[in-house]
């Protein structure tokens, strides 16, 4: 009697639910929903002839089959993948479309390139994918990631694009007064500290920004903590306090001005960065010749 093979799809959900612990947690990564997923794991589960995972209200715990079949998912998955960036990296084509991850605060920088870029060049497309954690460029999430931080993604082929300028902002009025224009220098370091601020939480105290205040800041003056640099926009936008942003971000809101100039000690960098695999290909190297040229005059403000 012939058994059915495990499609790549089968494969894909087993490696979803063992890496997220949860059945729903997979469905919403594949883009399905809870009863197609339950459906489909019961599925596998028949064609094997083996419980694949425990379900218990803590999630569902991979059996010693399943952590055999999530082994093998991902040693498939894993070459599947690479194939395909190989071949996508050999690809000539200069039409089609690209994805591109970034967070949410370049979006708006983002849009406007990929409009120039549509210019320049018509027959290709850009899809945003707004994700402030990596998507992952290994499982083809995405062709291209753009993304700010002081070292440069690991593992992937990554160019520095430019540094980002990043000043002290307060509710427009406040801080500085109206007779304050965007990129004077108001207030030196010492006055700048002063007053009431809004802080990042710690899932972003690796920023420079949060060390800056940490520093110099003491926790009573703290107004609010958030944990988006666009919450921090609206935050100092309602006038709970000063912020520090990203001039790119900042300087589009008429709610809000520079108290400072660009603080030097406090830094990060844009990168552009592809998988490898994908470095050759002829879409991604236009789209980052493109990005080198216009990104560095729309982050790095004087």
């Amino acid at each position: 009697m012939r058994h059915e093979r495990l499609s790549l799809d089968d494969l894909e959900l087993v490696r979803a639910i063992g890496a997220h612990g949860s059945l729903t947690g997979a469905a919403k990564a594949l883009g399905l929903d809870h009863s197609s997923a339950f459906r489909r794991l019961a599925a596998v589960e028949a064609r094997v002839g083996a419980a694949l995972f425990r379900r218990s209200r803590r999630g569902y715990t991979p059996t010693d089959a399943g952590e055999l079949t999530i082994a093998s998912a991902q040693r498939v998955l894993a070459e599947t993948e690479r194939l395909q960036r190989e071949l996508a990296g050999r690809d000539a084509r200069t039409e089609g479309r690209i994805r591109i991850t970034l967070p949410d605060t370049l979006a708006p920088v983002a849009a406007r390139m990929c409009a120039a870029f549509r210019v320049e060049q018509p027959g290709l497309r850009c899809d945003l994918v707004v994700a402030n954690a990596f998507l992952s460029l290994q499982q083809q999430d995405a062709d291209v990631a753009l993304r700010a931080s002081v070292l440069p993604p690991e593992g992937l082929s990554s160019r520095k694009v430019a540094a980002i300028s990043i000043a002290a902002y307060a509710a427009a009025g406040r801080g500085g007064g109206r007779g304050a224009g965007r990129g004077k220098t108001t207030l030196d370091e010492a006055a700048l500290a002063q007053g009431d601020w809004v802080a990042l939480d710690e899932s972003l105290a690796h920023l420079s920004s949060a060390q800056w205040l940490s520093d110099r800041v003491p926790a009573e003056r703290i107004a609010m903590r958030v944990n988006t640099l666009p919450a921090a926009l609206a935050a100092c936008e309602a006038g709970l306090g000063r912020a520090l942003l990203p001039c790119y971000l900042a300087d589009a809101s008429p709610a809000v001005r520079r108290i400072s100039a660009p603080l030097p000690q406090v830094r990060a960098d844009l990168w552009f960065a592809t998988h490898p695999d994908l470095r050759r290909s002829a879409k991604v190297k236009l789209l980052r010749e493109f990005a080198l040229k216009w990104l560095p005059g729309e982050v790095a403000l004087e």
